[in-house]
C-alpha cells in the first residue's frame, strides 16, 4: 500500500473539538473513514497529536526508501 504520512485530523462532539494522529492506508484512494489509520487515540490537545503523528513520521523515515 502506499501508507501517507502522519497527520492530525480533528473531530467536534457536542461542541468540542477533538484531535487524533492518523494516516491513509492507501494514498491513491479518497479520503473517507475507511481509508484511515489512528495512532494514539482522541485528545483534547491538538498538540499532543501532532507529537504522536511527528513520531510516528521520525520512525517511518528509517524504512522509506
Amino acid at each position: 500500500m502506499n501508507y501517507s504520512e502522519w497527520k492530525v485530523t480533528s473531530n467536534r462532539i457536542d461542541g468540542e473539538k477533538i484531535y487524533a494522529a492518523y494516516r491513509l492506508r492507501d494514498t491513491n484512494e479518497v479520503d473517507h473513514s475507511g481509508n484511515r489509520e489512528y495512532a494514539g487515540g482522541w485528545t483534547n490537545n491538538r498538540d499532543a497529536a501532532q507529537v504522536i503523528a511527528d513520531q510516528l513520521n521520525s520512525r517511518a523515515e528509517g524504512i522509506r526508501p
